[in-house]
């Protein structure tokens, strides 16, 4: 693993070819932690690479753009078989695909959140559930994807992150909860019989609030605390917000990707639930 200041993270199976992008596939994920990039190569059958770039650069004490990073990156200038692009963000809304009106996307989401008309406002189609997902990326966000990516729509992280538990739980009778960390928010997932029962994102000041939330709910729902716990994202064993849940319950468990492909033996040197909404985009197909 490289840690220099130019690739904080870097892995590189040996069979990575900059010159062979058009039988690749990219996931990219933009979000307040930093840039970081997956590349699967699909005649082999493997994801080759995972990159991330965190904008904050403590050593400097400075912060660097998305448009920096990019920029600086020798495989985003490539050109792909196909892109996939997940923008997390703590607010989102639902609408049953059913009811949901395209025409109308700006007025739902501005129903629930204060906007400007000039902010953009973005939907993603759900297989389950039957559902449409709509978000707002930071202007930044919105301005990098218009400038190398115009023609590829980004996923709110809700989109991969529902395909992984539905994948999960699909053999499940009970319930499946599943709580998704990011830098200042968690989303908490609950199924109950193969079911969404509750999907929320809550903001976090401090890493033991994410314990709160989740078992305020779940008392709430009547749902016992000994139920299984799989966490995902920015979290890392025996953290602050790790130890915080394990006060309440030892059932917390580590998800883990389920693709159809593989991972080069490089990936072994990361924990994967890290990059669980990066490795699951591909699938979401």
């Amino acid at each position: 693993m490289t840690t220099s200041q130019i690739y904080p993270l870097e892995l590189i199976d040996e069979t990575l070819d900059i010159n062979a992008t058009d039988n690749y596939d990219l996931s990219l994920e933009l979000s307040e932690e930093g840039v970081s990039l997956a590349v699967l190569d699909l005649l082999r059958g493997k994801y080759v690479m995972l990159r991330h770039y965190p904008c904050e650069i403590p050593d400097e004490n400075r912060t660097r753009s998305y448009a920096d990073i990019i920029e600086s990156d020798d495989f985003l200038k490539r050109k792909y078989r196909k892109v996939f692009i997940i923008v997390p963000g703590q607010k989102f809304t639902l609408i049953p695909k059913p009811v949901f009106d395209p025409e109308l996307k700006e007025d739902y989401f501005r129903f629930n959140f204060d906007v400007t008309g000039q902010t953009a406002v973005f939907s993603n189609t759900l297989s389950s559930p039957e559902a449409v997902v709509l978000f707002a990326p930071p202007k930044d966000v919105v301005d990098n994807l218009n400038t190398h990516w115009h023609d590829v729509l980004p996923w709110h992280h809700l989109k991969p992150l529902l395909q992984h538990v539905w994948s999960v739980c699909r053999s499940s009778d009970d319930y499946y909860i599943h709580l998704h960390f990011e830098k200042s928010f968690v989303t908490l997932i609950i199924m109950e019989r193969r079911t969404l029962a509750f999907c929320n994102s809550f903001p976090l000041s401090a890493a033991s609030d994410a314990a709160y939330f989740v078992f305020n709910v779940l008392d709430r729902k009547g749902i016992r605390s000994e139920e299984p716990i799989h966490i995902s994202g920015t979290v890392e064993p025996y953290s602050e917000a790790h130890l915080s849940l394990l006060n309440f319950t030892p059932e917390v468990k580590f998800a883990s990707p389920v693709i159809r492909q593989s991972f080069s033996y490089v990936m072994n040197e990361v924990h994967l639930h890290r990059w669980l909404n990066l490795f699951t985009a591909a699938v979401c197909e």
